[in-house]
């Protein structure tokens, strides 16, 4: 909605998702209290294997649901929040949820002695000072996304529940794989410290994996803008650049963690055969977390693309049918140690069986990275109807005004036309250059795009910088000069469409032109 220019929709959408979060939380936290042996019975939990384990485990509970309103509006707000340029603010409060948290569990321990029940309502003391650390930024104005009763719109729902559907499916399907593990490992496992080192894996997997849980949470939206413009270039450049970013990642922290895992282990337990096994899982997952974050990002791409058929069933097996399969087997033949190391051969197994998927689908080997896209052909048209440029000086900007008004003529426009949108690039580009140059003292970072389609030649601008609106320069500071900046004024003015967003700590500007006279 963001990419289309569709602010209000965009805005409704959220805070429906804002209401629904609440709804949900709200039952859920009423059932941690009222139906607690039901929740832990059908989480795997073993009630009747360590009985004196019981009663720790329902303070435990009773402490976390207390926060489960805050853990779940934080998982709605935060991207929505590193989408609307906040995400310095939720980098932030992440930290200070830690710190919360650390020192709520010290608290516990040495002066207030609550047990189990102080342990989990220090978790949740920590989510509630996170969420109304982030709840500030939606309810002041200058944002394109802000809280509203009003904006709450019913008829957004089936939008939201079918976009949605990736991330309910992955979630959904985790917990089951969660809950089959652990009957598995139930089992399977010979002694306890088969158990503590599941939980120790269990741990860390989720410390280390937020590395392709970022990256995807954040190429999901980038992708839906890019997708939304038909960018075809840019586009490959995202997606491609995300999987570099994400190897190296993965490959440097996994390797530090198959190195220092004896010291991770030393940090939970001393006991020598959990100690033995809890090294064993961990250095598996290590390798589990290149393969993890390659499929991610694979999901998370698919969605922002709307091919949510591929992405539900990607989902589905990466986070059921492939790991329980894997632990079924591998736990069958190996006992404890094969349900531990199935975590990564899953993973393996799975990016071989989506290679052999794209190779069907192509009819072949790959070629390209586009072939890796699952995009139509003609997705963005052919490679003459684009005009792509870097402007990061003046003579950049006149340079590309002179290209702009060749390109219109060679794609029908009139010379009118033609000569006004080359204008029209050479002001705004200027524009954003002086501005830079002004307030930042550097070279600007423009990203510029002309691209015929159809009868519409679309012109779209993306500026590295600050918020800034360059549609509303002249306005702004020409109001003693009316023949100034004529090309931006009459472009505006003529076009069909004009959408101007904000979004990751860039300016975007999208401007739609008919071919031929007004």
């Amino acid at each position: 909605m963001i990419g289309a220019g569709q602010k209000d929709a965009a805005n409704e959408t959220f805070n429906l998702a804002v209401a629904l979060s609440l709804l949900f939380s709200a039952v859920l936290m009423a059932a941690c209290f009222a139906l607690p042996t039901a929740l832990l019975t059908a989480c795997g939990v073993p009630l009747n294997r360590y009985p004196e384990l019981n009663p720790h485990m329902y303070e435990y509970l009773r402490g976390m649901a207390i926060g489960i309103p805050a853990q779940m509006l934080i998982q709605v707000i935060g991207p929505v929040l590193t989408m609307d340029n906040g995400k310095k603010l939720f980098s932030i409060s992440s930290v200070v949820l830690c710190v919360a948290d650390i020192a709520g569990d010290l608290l516990n321990v040495f002066v207030f002695r609550a047990g189990a029940y102080g342990m989990g309502l220090a978790t949740s003391v920590g989510y509630l000072i996170q969420l109304l650390m982030l709840c500030g930024h939606f309810m002041k104005g200058g944002h394109g996304f802000r809280f509203s009763v009003k904006a709450v719109s019913p008829k957004r729902f089936m939008g939201l529940l079918y976009n949605g559907t990736p991330t309910f499916v992955k979630k959904f399907a985790m917990a089951l794989r969660d809950v089959f593990l652990n009957y598995f490992n139930v089992m399977v496992a010979v002694s306890a410290a088969a158990i503590a080192a599941r939980g120790i894996q269990s741990d860390l997997f989720l410390f280390l994996f937020c590395i392709s849980n970022g990256l995807g949470q954040a190429l999901v939206t980038m992708v839906g803008i890019y997708h939304g413009a038909k960018d075809m270039n840019g586009l490959c450049r995202l997606y491609t650049y995300s999987l570099k970013i994400g190897t190296i990642a993965s490959v440097i922290v996994g390797a530090i963690v198959f190195v220092t895992a004896p010291q991770l282990i030393s940090i939970y337990t001393d006991e020598p055969e959990a100690f033995a096994l809890a090294i064993f899982s961990v250095r598996w997952m290590s390798v589990a977390l290149l393969f993890d974050t390659l499929i991610v990002l694979i999901q998370h791409y698919l969605q922002g693309i709307g091919n949510l058929k591929h992405a539900n069933l990607l989902s589905f097996c990466e986070r059921m049918v492939v790991p329980v399969g894997a632990a079924l087997v591998l736990g069958f033949f190996f006992g404890s140690k094969g349900i531990l190391a199935s975590v990564a051969v899953s993973k393996i197994i799975l990016l071989l069986g989506v290679f052999v998927g794209v190779c069907i689908r192509n009819g072949g080997i790959p070629r390209s990275w586009r072939d890796f896209m699952f995009l139509p052909k003609d997705f963005g048209g052919a490679e003459t109807d684009n005009l792509y440029a870097r402007i990061q000086t003046i003579d950049d900007a006149i340079r590309e005004s002179e290209r702009t008004c060749e390109f219109c003529l060679q794609h029908g426009t009139s010379k009118r036309i033609a000569m006004l949108m080359g204008l029209f690039t050479e002001e705004m580009a200027v524009n954003v250059v002086e501005h830079n140059a002004k307030k930042h003292r550097k070279p600007a970072c423009v990203d510029y795009r002309l691209y015929a389609n159809g009868g519409d030649i679309c012109f779209s601008m993306m500026d590295l910088h600050d918020h800034f609106d360059p549609t509303l320069f002249y306005e702004l500071h020409n109001t003693d000069s009316p023949e100034g900046h004529i090309g931006i004024r009459m472009v505006t003015k003529m076009a069909k469409e004009v959408r101007y967003f904000s979004t990751f700590n860039s300016n975007n500007l999208i401007v739609t032109m008919t071919r031929g006279e007004e």
